[in-house]
């Protein structure tokens, strides 16, 4: 296959499932709308250093143990589980901020602090935890990935699944805090939190009943 038709197609596949609601979706929407644009990008950081992890472990083969050993893969899935769950419950507590954006006199709603730090923390342990990605990227990389492809092309199809999730959850995270959208949500913030934080909680209960490797 020309290198090029397999990187478009690589990178069509990653596309797709980057756009497809989940974990990752749920956390950028919650930090962007909680604590803002900062909060978002940087999000959308920890979540694509998160993929690169998996990425890695793909390229270089240790995947196969993942895949191949369901105590690893089940340690991981519930780990990850518990922490959808303890994120989704804090959000699940949210409060409702007073305030007013019809009103011209009122100061329209601050976003809640949040450092880089804890933010890149928040997006990289929620792809990290997620043990379906190592699964996803096997699947994926294996279409793509032989013996004889190139050191240059590993390392290209590694920076774009990278690039496509932290790129696009940046994108969402902007368009998210753009003022106008901004002004939409403000009234309603306590409730976007109490829906995202209901979710996660359900996608951490939904990935710790889920079969793990060997169930039948």
């Amino acid at each position: 296959m020309d290198l090029f038709l397999a990187w478009l197609l690589l990178a069509s596949v990653t596309i797709t499932a980057t756009l497809s609601p989940g974990p990752a979706f749920v956390v950028t929407v919650k930090n962007s709308l909680t604590y803002g644009r900062k909060g978002g990008v940087f999000t959308a950081m920890g979540l694509g250093m998160g993929v690169s992890v998996y990425v890695t472990l793909v390229l270089v083969g240790a995947a196969y143990i993942l895949t191949q050993s369901a105590f690893i893969f089940n340690m991981i899935k519930y780990l990850g589980a518990a922490y959808l769950v303890f994120i989704g419950i804090k959000g699940l507590m949210a409060k409702k901020v007073e305030n007013s954006v019809m009103d011209e006199n009122v100061t329209p709603r601050q976003y809640k602090e949040i450092s880089s730090l804890k933010a890149i923390k928040i997006g990289f342990l929620t792809n990290l935890l997620n043990p379906k990605g190592v699964v996803f990227y096997s699947a994926v990389y294996i279409q793509f990935v032989g013996v004889d492809t190139p050191v240059f092309m590993l390392v290209i199809y590694g920076l774009t699944s990278v690039i496509v999730e932290a790129g696009w959850f940046g994108i969402l995270s902007c368009i998210l805090t753009h003022k106008r959208v901004k002004n939409i949500f403000d009234n309603y913030i306590h409730w976007v939190e109490r829906v995202c934080g209901g979710l996660l909680a359900s996608l951490g209960v939904g990935l710790a009943l889920s079969k793990g490797l060997g169930s039948s």
